[in-house]
């Protein structure tokens, strides 16, 4: 197969892993004695159209929002940038350019916001602003620091100057392909001088087993993408509180339909940790079959410069064999903590006709009910204030656009 073939089918993977439905035929309501009732959304804020304003946005990656002055900041990696605006629309400053200059960006992954200020993670450096965009300083882990031979990332760095890192271990090594077992747990790291030279020490270990899919495609090799279903422990760090949250769904004490909240301080200690329950959801045939046959599909095209290399083996044959395929959906699809603490925000598998159900837990309480919430499919949610939730919706020419919508409460109307 050509080598532009394989970084084209790894690209179509990731997107399909994104964009794929899943859901039971019939949709299954909360468990009313789990969850407030549920709450509707309706648009407010969205730029990103050239014909009405100066908002031409790439493709973005993160949106945050300060909850104090309500500033957007908008991350597009591919123009090294991060802009700020006012929630309807109003360029305030950016700042970046493509270089490894003073406030010159590389790779930008995140923003992170603090009080004073924000931070922007690149693979192997943070760069901090203050509130106005004024570039102060870069910061960077050892390069020295490696676990069991792999260099470690730097996935975000503390305000007492330490870092949190996480094995740069390859797909080929995850899956088993070079010969040892597939691994099942990974830590995340503490990297920091503990008083002779700067080492590392597991914060805390996390459940990876079913997070890589592995798709053998006979002679033309092999490529390695996100399992669609997956299970495994998902992470985000939170540098201005000084931890790390985690969100399980997967496990051996997880039961289905089970979700579980964990924080992490970067001593190690646990702050918070809450146990959710939902109603299962059957990983029903129709579901699992346009999965599949999505990604068949995709693998087809990508191979068609390369007839007859799979033999005998279809093209859904490949994708059975690379996917993970539970019993029941994973409670947890993905989430993240809002700005500013507050809530952490859970997309869950459920669907109820074109709408994601979310789910808003407020951050520290192991007792109140979390808050159900609707939200468009097409809406990719990436933050949230106490009555909006920010996020990207891309127009039907691809054009993405910074989107705002407004939290709508049970019974209230729309609008006021």
């Amino acid at each position: 197969m050509p080598e532009v073939a394989r970084p084209m089918l790894r690209r179509w993977l990731a997107l399909l892993t994104l964009a794929l439905p899943v859901a039971c035929a019939d949709p299954q309501p909360a468990p009313p004695d789990q969850t407030e009732s549920t709450w509707t959304t309706e648009l407010q804020y969205e730029f990103g159209d050239a014909l009405e304003g100066n908002a031409v946005f790439h493709i973005i990656r993160s949106v945050r929002v300060d909850r104090e002055s309500e500033r957007v900041f908008v991350l597009e990696p591919g123009l090294s940038r991060v802009s700020v605006w006012t929630p309807d629309g109003t360029l305030l400053f950016d700042v970046g350019r493509q270089g490894e200059g003073p406030g010159d960006l590389s790779a930008p992954t995140h923003v992170y916001l603090g009080d004073s200020g924000f931070q922007v993670r690149q693979r192997r450096r943070f760069t901090y602003f203050s509130k106005d965009g004024t570039f102060q300083t870069t910061e960077s882990p050892p390069g020295s620091v490696s676990y069991q031979g792999f260099q470690v990332d730097a996935v975000a760095r503390f305000a007492d100057g330490s870092f949190l890192g996480r094995p740069g271990i390859p797909a080929s090594a995850r899956v088993g392909m070079l010969g040892g077992d597939p691994i099942e747990t990974e830590p995340l790291l503490l990297i920091a001088d503990f008083g002779d030279g700067w080492s590392h020490k597991p914060l805390v270990w996390r459940n990876v087993r079913n997070a890589t899919a592995w798709f053998k495609l006979g002679d033309a090799g092999q490529v390695f993408g996100a399992q669609t279903f997956s299970d495994a422990d998902r992470y985000r760090a939170d540098p201005a509180v000084g931890t790390v949250l985690i969100a399980r769904s997967g496990g051996d004490d997880i039961q289905p339909g089970e979700a579980e909240l964990l924080e992490v301080a970067a001593t190690g200690d646990t702050v918070w940790r809450r146990r959710l329950r939902f109603d299962p959801i059957p990983l029903a045939g129709p579901v699992l079959d346009e999965a599949i046959e999505g990604l068949a599909g995709l693998v087809e095209s990508v191979l068609e410069s390369a007839p007859g290399v799979l033999g005998r083996q279809s093209h859904r044959d490949v994708v059975e064999e690379a996917l993970y395929v539970p019993e029941h959906v994973p409670a947890v699809r993905g989430f993240f903590p809002t700005s500013f603490s507050g809530h952490v925000w859970i997309e869950s598998h459920e669907r109820v006709d074109t709408m994601r159900v979310w789910y808003s837990v407020e951050r520290g309480n192991s007792e109140t009910p979390p808050r159900r919430v609707l939200l468009p499919e097409s809406f990719r949610a990436r933050d949230a204030t106490e009555t909006h939730v920010w996020g990207v919706w891309a127009d039907e020419l691809g054009v993405q656009h910074v989107v705002g919508r407004r939290l709508v409460a049970p019974g209230a109307t729309r609008g006021s």
